[in-house]
């Protein structure tokens, strides 16, 4: 189970801050609010929802990763909602923080609008779900043969000469 927790951990940290990396570094965007955070978060969730978990190449696991990927664009989406009602505190200026960055924008924003920081926290925390989820002791549910009986070996509990008599047609002659 740790083994697990620690490639989820991994998967979610390298996930997350590739694409919050990216954003900041080539698309020089270091904080992101409404639609854009939505789309942000939900595009992250998704990703680590079809990445983390059971491998695609496994028989049937591209339907659990699109399952996986569809439920993450929900949990990003809602994550990014619930860090806007609940981490709504002073605004932070990152870029005054790390000073070695490229500045991107002279505006402090709040904690749930900065990607650098978010993105590999909500990757890592829903990567480690999935891969603790995933335990990989199902895999060989399948393999498991089981020996049908056949008709003539069921017992019924009835003899057969214990079945009772016919009885008598109606009319016949005695």
């Amino acid at each position: 189970m740790l083994k697990r927790l620690i490639i989820g951990m991994l998967k979610g940290l390298i996930l997350g801050g590739g694409m919050a990396v990216g954003l900041y570094m080539l698309a020089h965007i270091g904080s992101v609010s409404g639609f854009w955070g939505y789309l942000l978060y939900g595009v992250l969730g998704a990703i680590t929802g079809v990445v983390a978990g059971k491998p695609l190449w496994k028989p049937g696991a591209w339907i659990e990763a699109l399952l996986r990927g569809v439920f993450g664009i929900a949990v990003g989406c809602g994550l990014y909602a619930l860090g806007a009602v609940v981490l709504t505190g002073s605004a932070i200026d990152f870029t005054a923080i790390l000073g070695s960055l490229p500045a991107t924008s002279s505006t402090p924003a709040h904690l749930y609008q900065q990607p650098l920081i978010m993105g590999p926290m909500f990757a890592t925390l829903y990567a480690s779900l999935i891969e603790l989820d995933n335990d990989g002791k199902g895999e060989d549910a399948g393999s498991t043969k089981v020996r049908v009986a056949r008709l003539e070996d069921i017992d019924v509990g009835e003899d057969e000469a214990e079945a009772p008599a016919k009885p008598a047609a109606k009319g016949a002659k005695r």
